[in-house]
């Protein structure tokens, strides 16, 4: 089964991108959200329009927790 990056429904403090990341990485979204802040401290506001593009890009997990969905097929 693959893994899938999502934006997180259960960690989530604005978008759910840190929470998402920190699950998919299987790390504590605390630690990524504190590498997000000492990234945007030291890129003078790239790292506030970085959040934005992969809260755009990045899909909301879906309702039943990352499973597929009827609706959905897995490919092979």
């Amino acid at each position: 089964m693959e893994r899938r990056l999502y934006r997180s429904r259960k960690n989530r403090m604005l978008f759910g991108v840190c929470g998402g990341l920190g699950e998919y990485f299987n790390v504590d979204p605390t630690l990524v959200r504190i590498l997000f802040i000492i990234l945007l401290l030291g890129s003078v506001g790239t790292a506030i329009l970085l959040y934005l593009l992969l809260a755009i890009v990045i899909p909301e997990e879906p309702e039943n927790g990352g499973e597929l969905s009827g609706k959905e097929t897995q490919e092979e």
